[in-house]
């Protein structure tokens, strides 16, 4: 681009955005809010926003975390409908804030990333764009890219089920247009997506017959549906809404202190969990019901699962759950290693996604030549503050490695990279500074850091085996302190943290 001190007009760089979820809209909105830019584009593959909730769409999809904290921090939404949003109702309050802040017009749709090359000689990142819908390849030029892909997008489609003959799909690719009425259905998985799909299709179907391994630990989940009143309290006291917001905030930061094994929360965690499941299951048959529900792995080892209706659904008569291994498919029947076949008309798995391979399928080439992905495939990601990392210069990431939360909301999080990215773009327009990276004794600190905290947490220590570990059984995907030791460490840009030019 020439003479690089015309950073200082705030309009030079070019701003490549990759997703259109809540993490590149984070970084869409307070580009503009912030800095005044509007020299951005957002790239999307889909044909809308929304990311993984434009992705997953299946029967009783919801969020986990309290609506009034899962949400923009500057965009509060007055009108939740209920304490915990569905995956609908979250989808339409991304798109009323995209529409408010002008994004639409930054945003190209269908349009797949497969590739940023850096150019060392001219100091700009070649993006390769692919059309989803004609195939059509062509190549652009940008300055910056900040990439907000997220974990949850690559469904894992276990290769044993592909002999499955008859009607199969996974959770995050449901399939409409399939009438469940009637038929013999089979769901493969214990996680979110699993507990959620079981109880809201169950009354729908003939037979359900649930595949699990292991069982989950699960809670209660204290919904609330807001009345016409609390949404016109909450709108003539927008204050109230933060008191709410900070009041759950705080509940979650205690909730954090559960994922310490030793400590004397994560035993009383356990306990609920145990005293909840016990208080679902009652009867003649409890005893060896509560046997087939008690989890194998410790609290916390997996993601920590919230619903009513779970266990009352696998003790309805027309529902089995399978605990052996699955031995063979034949054509739409499924065999246990028990000896028990089913035959099978429908097979939704849910599965969950290969979160530990972030970047695929795109192609992040870096500095020196290194491809970032393959390069973290052989040990681990290695990012300061999960956010840069010197193998790619002026490139930043949105929640990725080692930045996902197990108790709290991410939105969070995705706010505090992006304030702390859009002060590294600003001292770079102030100063005209071409190129930025972490240096790498302090990326590789970092990560010593990390990977101390990490083997004191459960995630390590206990039983575990899930999305949160790479295939060498390394935490990728998870910070381990609490969020407010996030905020305080994205708070303010230092530096002398990075070598630029």
């Amino acid at each position: 681009m020439g003479n690089y001190t015309t950073y200082q007009d705030r309009k030079t760089p070019r701003i490549c955005i990759i997703g259109a979820g809540f993490s590149g809209l984070t970084a869409g909105i307070q580009l503009k809010r912030k800095l005044g830019l509007t020299s951005f584009t957002i790239y999307d593959e889909n044909t809308d926003i929304g990311g993984t909730w434009y992705r997953n769409n299946y029967p009783g999809c919801a969020c986990d975390i309290p609506s009034h904290l899962y949400s923009w921090s500057f965009e509060q939404n007055p009108n939740w409908t209920t304490k915990f949003a569905s995956s609908s109702e979250i989808l339409e309050y991304m798109k009323m804030v995209t529409q408010k802040y002008s994004l639409y017009p930054h945003i190209k749709f269908q349009t797949l990333v497969t590739e940023t090359l850096w150019n060392e000689l001219i100091k700009t990142w070649k993006i390769t764009l692919t059309n989803t819908q004609t195939g059509f390849v062509k190549t652009v030029q940008f300055d910056i890219v900040i990439t907000g892909t997220g974990l949850l997008k690559n469904p894992n489609i276990p290769v044993e089920f592909k002999p499955f003959q008859g009607t199969i799909f996974h959770s995050a690719q449901w399939d409409s247009s399939v009438n469940l009425s009637n038929k013999i259905v089979g769901v493969v998985g214990s996680g979110s997506s699993a507990i959620q799909i079981i109880p809201s299709i169950v009354h729908r179907v003939k037979e359900l017959h649930c595949y699990q391994r292991t069982s989950p630990h699960v809670f209660v989940r204290n919904q609330k549906i807001f009345s016409k009143n609390w949404k016109i309290f909450y709108k003539k006291f927008p204050p109230f809404m933060w008191l709410i917001r900070f009041i759950l905030f705080i509940k979650l930061e205690i909730f954090h202190s559960t994922f310490y094994p030793k400590s004397k929360a994560f035993k009383i965690a356990e306990q609920k969990s145990k005293e909840y499941m016990e208080s679902q299951v009652q009867g003649q048959n409890s005893v060896n019901l509560r046997k087939k529900f008690t989890p194998t792995f410790e609290f916390g080892c997996k993601r920590t699962l919230f619903h009513n209706d779970y266990y009352p659904t696998l003790q309805l008569p027309n529902v089995t759950l399978h605990r052996e291994k699955i031995f063979e498919i034949k054509n739409n029947r499924i065999l246990c290693a028990d000896g028990t076949e089913t035959k099978l008309d429908v097979l939704i798995l849910a599965t969950g996604f290969k979160a530990s391979n972030y970047l695929d399928p795109l192609r992040v080439v870096g500095k020196d030549s290194i491809d970032v992905n393959e390069f973290w495939k052989q040990d681990k990601p290695s990012l300061y503050l999960g956010i840069s990392t010197n193998a790619a210069p002026n490139q930043f990431f949105i929640l990725g490695p080692n930045t996902i939360l197990a108790h709290s909301s991410v939105i969070f999080i995705a706010e505090c990279q992006v304030n702390y990215i859009l002060q590294i773009i600003e001292e770079m327009m102030s100063k005209g500074i071409r190129v930025i990276k972490p240096k790498i004794e302090i990326q590789e600190k970092y990560m010593e850091e990390i990977d101390t905290k990490l083997k004191k947490m459960i995630w390590t220590t206990g039983n575990c085996n899930s999305w949160y570990q790479n295939s060498r059984g390394n935490v990728t995907a998870l910070w381990p302190y609490n969020s407010t030791t996030y905020w305080r460490r994205t708070r303010k840009l230092n530096l002398n943290d990075y070598d630029f030019e």
